[in-house]
């Protein structure tokens, strides 16, 4: 499973990217669209945001999946949602 280590630097390179591009590039992930979903966080209080891929699109429903990468553990975006679930 990644470390949280290493899921915080996929996700700064892929801000990176974004940001180098002005948002021309990073938007897809393989065949799936990327998202940046915002929380509070659940501790701070603060809005913490993520990039994520979503799998399937159907109907105006955009579905996220939270594995953490197939971790048996949720990732923090869940937790706080859990907590606070405007987004």
């Amino acid at each position: 499973m990644p470390s949280d280590r290493m899921l915080k630097t996929m996700n700064a390179v892929h801000r990176l990217i974004l940001g180098v591009t002005r948002g021309k590039a990073g938007w897809t992930a393989g065949n799936m669209p990327v998202l940046e979903l915002t929380t509070i966080g659940r501790k701070s209080g603060e809005p913490r945001s993520c990039l994520l891929t979503s799998p399937i699109q159907e109907n105006g429903e955009i579905v996220i999946v939270a594995s953490r990468g197939g971790d048996d553990h949720h990732p923090a975006w869940y937790l706080n949602l859990l907590e606070t679930p405007q987004v």
